[in-house]
C-alpha cells in the first residue's frame, strides 16, 4: 500500500489512517519504503508509462503486438534518447549491449518524456489517456 504524506505537526507525519494501522499491516519478510517527494512524484509517473500507457497501446493494437514490441516504439517515437538513461550490458563474448530505461529517471524528465508521449498520442492516433490528476492529487 501506498500512504502519502498529509502533513507534519510536531514534527511527526500524519496519514490519511493511522500510523499504527499502517504499521500493523506490515509482514515479516515485507519492507517499509520512504520516498522522497521527487521519488514518489516519479513513481506514479514510472506507473502511468508501464500500468496506463503501454498496457493500452497493447490493448488496442491491431496487429498484436507486445508490451515489450511497444515500450521499445514508445521509446523511439518519442525521443527516448533524450530523456532516458542508457544501461549498457557486457556480453560474455566481449560484446556489450544497451537499452533505456525509465528506472532512475528525474521527475522534469519523466514529466518530459511523458508530455512527448502524449503529444505523439495524438499526432498518431494512439489510444493513450493523459495522466489522471484526480487520481495524483492527494486527498
Amino acid at each position: 500500500m501506498l500512504y502519502p504524506v498529509n502533513s507534519i505537526i510536531d514534527d511527526q507525519p500524519t496519514f490519511e489512517v493511522p500510523l499504527g494501522e499502517i504499521l500493523a499491516g506490515l509482514k515479516a519478510d515485507g519492507a517499509l519504503q520512504v520516498l522522497s517527494p521527487d521519488d514518489f512524484h516519479t513513481e506514479r509517473q514510472r506507473k502511468w508509462y508501464k500500468g496506463v500507457c503501454i498496457p493500452n497501446l497493447v490493448k488496442n493494437d491491431e496487429n498484436g503486438e507486445t508490451k515489450a514490441w511497444w515500450d521499445l516504439e514508445v521509446k523511439r517515437q518519442c525521443n527516448g534518447l533524450k530523456y532516458l538513461k542508457k544501461e549498457i550490458f557486457l556480453l560474455d563474448n566481449g560484446l556489450s549491449i544497451g537499452r533505456l530505461t525509465i528506472r532512475g529517471v528525474s521527475k522534469r524528465k519523466m514529466t518530459d518524456f511523458i508530455e512527448e508521449i502524449i503529444s505523439k498520442s495524438i499526432e498518431l492516433g494512439w489510444c493513450v489517456p493523459p495522466p489522471d490528476s484526480d487520481l495524483r492529487r492527494d486527498k
